[in-house]
């Protein structure tokens, strides 16, 4: 029970660091405004406790208040009092305290007040510690104990004003991040040091896990104990704490998890908190990072252990904790589910050494053999089995390392009599490539691989929009055509997981459009809407390219079309734009080099419109070349000679900016005399296009005059650079086209040429090349701003 007495202690203590707080806050306690609970009110009291600040309860951790006495008394005391002060400053104002802008207003003040005085506590305890003795300056360990705190008051300091540290992570970019991990299923979740900065703490201050407040950070922060603090950090925002603490003894070498605090494991929210929502799954991003972050890096670690609350058990046991003694659990061997989370980070993870990637491959195999009926009965029971089946499809997804897919399939194979799951889990292998459970024809790489599902049709659908969905059914007419007859193969579409999408777009941008799912029509912007199926059809798109470049990279198939829509180079990273929601073309640059360990992609843009979304994506790496001939002026306005790249990314970035009605032979000539040169000496692994059909001649929108065989003299430069450097690996991407019978026609001559079923003759090719003296004179000024980067 909170009575006045501790009330009138932790007001005490707030008044040595603001006298005035203070004040204020005993003014109230002698009116009753502030007060400790009544006796039948603190005997309805179960897992924490709670005074009345101006006539509402405001709740207290019970473990931070037992064990640090009043610190977690002067937080809340701090934050109401500053919602107080905030709430009357408004209504000074006129302003509205319903409004959602408002009441978060009213919080950010409280919180900011609490953080702020923590900070100014911490920074005046290390500048009078520093203050050494004149005779003791002379000593060098003094010196450098001073140094160390006038350094680290220095760094409070930039937290206090917020000045520019590295803020809470939100990819697998930021420097903190260790390793990368799922919540809710498919959303991205990270494993990465404390990162202290105002926000942070702020948002810690708000959340009020158990264990943990911003005393406690700080005090972790000054002792040098900052590499012993994590943090689950999902969309910019804190899901759960961990503090671990070494032991030592001879010969031993122990880590306690001695602290750990989820949203999920709270038992209630405080009135007013900024985030409420509790995602599943943080508590094992924690554990299975720590886990990660220990078999990577801590070798020298003997075990990781923890103490445990009997309410905690299951958890832990659940995850592959067993008990020793009465309290104590200790990790022997990560559990079904805790090896899930640990095998999406070993996927996630550039650098993993090879003693970690045996030991997780040695525990999938155990898995695998769990499956095994041994007489007529399972080993595991049936929600057991389902949660195995899972982990080791995990492992035969796009993106799982090759020893953990080879360690699963030889495990398989070699139980295959005993494991009943095995015949759909060797297909499913098949499916992605892995296996080939028949004899594969000698011609069947011929065939030109297609993305094409009639779900592309949900998007917009009943809505007049030049991004219609009648621009599937019409490519689809096209390749009724009789001369592609047998010679080219439709591959059904998968969803793009969040994880995925985050690849290239930020968070934010990727709940925006997941929010506008089952409304029937929402407005981004004054060109791009989306109706009830827009988000998954978006997601459908990405998929579709994911699964095309599976089949280009595994050898399948050389070539391939991806019909889909909504399209995508329009689409920056953190926002629609243009028709587009998700850029496909950028993700499958990702997804190639992440999957497959391409470490050289090439982007040519062939829509009438510049690709602004993808060069955004990549203007500053070397590592995917991007290359975009479209009209200029014109939408959306970027595509400038001038725009080269950015850092290690100059010279990586190519634009052709076309006056309007430019026609074949311009279109021509800017593959043959610039895109080929160019690959040839960047040698990429991969040729994606964004292949948009209003470059056509009658295109409503483009304003260019390229006929349908002068996209069939485009496709055939194009897969014959592909067969000079890329090993014929050369993928078109559905971008623009507002012509449904331009799209038939070109769509036709396009995939005529991929199929090598056209008649098209190298004369006529060579008829619109010409002579290089005949050049336009855009391609001319491209040569003399990108001479200095290649060899034109």
């Amino acid at each position: 029970m909170i009575k006045r007495e501790t009330l009138k202690q932790a007001i005490t203590a707030i008044s040595e660091r603001d006298p005035e707080i203070g004040y204020a806050l005993n003014e109230m306690l002698s009116t009753g405004l502030l007060d400790g609970p009544t006796a039948a009110e603190a005997s309805s009291q179960t897992h924490n406790l709670f005074f009345i600040f101006d006539q509402r309860k405001v709740q207290v951790q019970k473990f931070l208040y037992f064990n640090e006495g009043t610190s977690p008394l002067e937080d809340r005391l701090l934050i109401k009092f500053g919602e107080m002060a905030q709430r009357r400053l408004m209504r000074a104002r006129g302003a509205s305290l319903a409004e959602e802008k408002n009441l978060r207003e009213i919080r950010e003040a409280g919180l900011r007040l609490l953080v702020n005085h923590e900070l100014n506590r911490a920074i005046s305890s290390l500048r009078s510690d520093s203050a050494l003795e004149d005779e003791d300056r002379s000593s060098s360990k003094p010196k450098q104990d001073e140094d160390g705190r006038r350094r680290a008051a220095l760094f409070l300091e930039k937290i206090k004003n917020d000045e520019s540290l590295p803020g809470l992570p939100r990819d697998e970019n930021h420097p903190y991040t260790l390793y990368q991990g799922l919540v809710d299923l498919d959303t991205p979740a990270y494993f990465t040091l404390f990162p202290f900065c105002l926000d942070s703490l702020i948002q810690v201050a708000d959340l009020n896990l158990e264990f943990f407040n911003v005393r406690f950070l700080l005090k972790c922060l000054l002792r040098g104990e900052a590499q012993r603090l994590f943090a689950c950090v999902s969309n910019g925002r804190i899901l759960g704490l961990l503090y671990v603490k070494p032991r030592r003894k001879p010969f031993y070498h122990g880590l306690e998890i001695k602290y750990i605090a989820t949203l999920r494991g709270r038992d209630w929210v405080e009135e007013g908190a900024l985030f409420q929502a509790s995602p599943r799954g943080a508590g094992r991003v924690l554990v299975a990072g720590l886990w990660m972050h220990w078999r990577n890096n801590l070798r020298a670690v003997n075990e990781l252990f923890l103490e445990s609350e009997l309410g905690a058990n299951a958890f832990y046991t659940a995850l592959g904790f067993s008990p020793r003694g009465r309290f104590e659990f200790v990790l022997r061997k990560p559990d079904t589910r805790l090896l899930e989370t640990i095998l999406v980070m070993a996927n996630n993870c550039p650098v993993l050494s090879k003693p970690v990637v045996q030991e997780i491959s040695g525990l999938l195999i155990k898995q695998v053999k769990l499956l095994r009926l041994r007489g007529g009965r399972s080993a595991k029971d049936d929600r057991g089995r389902d949660r195995i089946t899972t982990l080791i499809k995990e492992c035969l997804r796009s993106g799982a390392r090759q020893e953990f897919t080879s360690s699963v399939l030889d495990t398989l194979r070699r139980y295959r009599r005993d494991i009943p799951e095995t015949v759909d889990l060797m297909g499913l292998a098949a499916e992605h490539g892995l296996i080939h459970l028949g004899r594969k024809t000698p011609s069947s790489q011929d065939l030109a691989a297609v993305i094409l599902d009639d779900r592309f049709s949900r998007h917009l659908e009943g809505v007049f929009h030049l991004e219609s969905p009648k621009r599937v059914e019409v490519f689809r007419a096209a390749l009724a055509d009789s001369t592609l007859e047998g010679k080219w193969i439709e591959k059904a579409p998968r969803l793009a997981s969040v994880a995925e999408l985050s690849w290239v777009h930020t968070p934010e941008h990727i709940e925006r459009i997941a929010r506008t799912a089952g409304k029937p029509l929402s407005t981004l912007d004054a060109d791009t809407q989306t109706t009830e199926r827009s988000y998954e059809v978006a997601r459908l798109a990405a998929g579709g390219v994911f699964n095309l470049m599976d089949e280009i990279c595994l050898g399948r198939r050389k070539r391939g079309f991806a019909c889909v829509r909504p399209p995508g180079h329009h689409a920056e990273p953190e926002r629609a734009m243009g028709f587009c929601l998700f850029n496909n073309v950028a993700l499958a640059a990702h997804y190639v080099r992440r999957r497959y360990g391409l470490g050289r992609v090439m982007i040519v843009d062939i829509d009438a419109h510049h690709g602004n979304g993808t060069q955004a994506a990549f203007y500053d790496t070397e590592q995917v070349l991007f290359i975009s001939m479209h009209r200029f002026p014109g939408y959306p306005g970027t595509g400038k000679l001038g725009e080269v790249g950015r850092g290690p990314g100059e010279g990586f970035n190519i634009n052709v900016p076309l006056p309007r009605h430019q026609g074949d032979r311009e279109s021509a000539q800017i593959i043959y005399y610039l895109v080929g040169p160019v690959a040839e000496e960047y040698r990429p692994e991969i040729i994606l296009v964004s292949c948009g059909f209003d470059l056509y001649l009658h295109d409503r929108l483009g304003e260019m005059k390229v006929t349908p065989e002068g996209y069939a003299i485009i496709t055939a430069l194009l897969i014959e650079i592909a067969e000079s450097v890329s090993k014929g690996r050369l993928a078109l991407i559905m971008e623009g086209g507002y012509s449904l019978r331009g799209i038939k026609e070109c769509g036709l001559k396009v995939m005529q040429e991929l199929c090598r079923t056209s008649t098209l003759t190298r004369e006529k090719i060579n008829q619109h090349i010409q002579s290089q003296s005949s050049l336009p004179a855009v391609l001319q000024k491209v040569f003399e701003v990108q001479k200095k980067y290649w060899k034109l």
